[in-house]
């Protein structure tokens, strides 16, 4: 069977995204992106439903070695997310 094609940034870490924070306004979730983005990162807001709730994740990543995770990890604490974590995606 054919392969499916590989990501353009592959990651080794198993959890190389950081996650900034969940958000139920889509606004508060863009606030945090925008924020992000001004500390030199590239952010992703995801929406997502839990029992029938529509929230948005705001991530960082992925970081493609434990070293970069970090440095990522104190910029996003530096901007005042200190409950910001690793996750999968």
């Amino acid at each position: 069977p054919p392969q499916p094609a590989a990501p353009t940034q592959t990651s080794r870490l198993s959890k190389p995204f950081i996650q900034i924070g969940i958000f139920s306004i889509e606004a508060n979730a863009e606030r945090a992106a925008k924020q992000m983005r001004g500390a030199g990162l590239a952010p992703t807001v995801k929406q997502s439903k839990i029992n029938g709730k529509t929230f948005w994740r705001v991530v960082v990543g992925p970081a493609a070695t434990s070293g970069e995770r970090a440095k990522i990890l104190s910029t996003i604490k530096a901007e005042g997310f200190t409950d910001a974590y690793a996750v999968s995606s």
